[in-house]
């Protein structure tokens, strides 16, 4: 692991808390890293001298955070091959995933996943190689991933995922054209009775699920839509627009049929909007259309061959 983002320095202000535990709480340290700071190889130096959690601060004290080194687990293997990279520092690494390969490996599939091949890249930078997925996507959606690069800035992102410090947009493309043109998708998705893989609209179990939505382009029977989750739910972007009667092109599961025009559902994340956990630099992150759904909006204009 890179030696500069194991180190975490602070200057006490008046406002922060007075001992180095209830500090490492306000700046958001869980408790699983509070315990691998404590018993897995972490150091915390106020003005230079190694402190316990118990120790009083003073305003203008200089603490300096030692993370733990961490053990990349051999669960995934890392495999070489092209990483499109947005972003990289050294907490977070951003990338634009494309359609076909699955984000994390699962005992049903074999072959390359985008975690796979983040290791590899990591282990060819001589970087910490423990996989910190943030954000996921479906196999055939296409976009911008997020890894953590320290279990803490893993644990940082966390906190932030769902609120608007860390927002995530999409682009779709749907046939016909959704009146009101924009608008709150608010309905619970839970898990299909009969296919564990799917997810259905489900009033009594489900789970709260919220998405904006709006449109951005109109062609003659199809349009183009611009998402932003409010929740994370499982493929809920995809449930949402079938429910109202608008299914991905593309979408077979959620659709129920195949589409000559597109072999997967026409769905990118295209940006991300995160006020980086360490930093607080605002990131305004953006992830181009891919060649075949570049193809389909040309086919959707109306133009020959795309």
């Amino acid at each position: 692991m890179k030696k500069n983002n194991r180190f975490l320095k602070f200057v006490i202000n008046d406002n922060d808390k007075r001992t180095v535990r209830r500090f490492l709480v306000q700046h958001k340290f869980s408790s699983s890293q509070l315990h691998n700071l404590k018993n897995k190889g972490g150091q915390i130096f106020v003005n230079h001298r190694q402190r316990h959690f118990n120790f009083g601060l003073k305003t203008g004290d200089e603490v300096l955070v030692v993370l733990s080194n961490e053990k990349p687990s051999d669960l995934i293997e890392p495999m070489r091959g092209p990483v499109d990279v947005i972003f990289e520092d050294d907490y977070l690494l951003v990338i634009n995933k494309p359609p076909g390969i699955a984000s994390l490996p699962a005992k049903a599939r074999d072959g390359k996943t985008m975690a796979n091949l983040v290791k590899a890249y990591l282990i060819a930078k001589n970087e910490n190689s423990s996989i910190h997925l943030v954000t996921r996507l479906d196999r055939d959606t296409s976009g911008l991933m997020v890894f953590a690069k320290t279990s803490y800035a893993h644990s940082l992102l966390d906190q932030i995922l769902h609120t608007e410090d860390f927002q995530k947009f999409y682009l779709a493309m749907i046939d016909g054209q959704i009146n009101p043109k924009q608008g709150l998708i608010d309905l619970p998705i839970g898990i299909d009775p009969q296919a564990f893989y799917r997810r259905v609209i489900d009033y009594k179990n489900g789970k709260e699920s919220k998405t904006l939505y709006k449109t951005v382009a109109h062609y003659p029977k199809a349009s183009l839509l611009e998402l932003k989750l409010l929740t994370g739910r499982t493929h809920q972007i995809r449930v949402h627009l079938s429910a109202i009667g608008y299914p991905i092109i593309g979408d077979d599961m959620y659709s129920g049929k195949k589409d000559q025009r597109i072999s997967r559902q026409a769905l990118h994340c295209y940006n991300l909007r995160i006020v980086h956990p360490v930093t607080k630099e605002l990131l305004n992150l953006k992830a181009p259309l891919p060649k075949d759904m570049v193809i389909l909006k040309g086919v959707l204009r109306g133009e020959r061959n795309g």
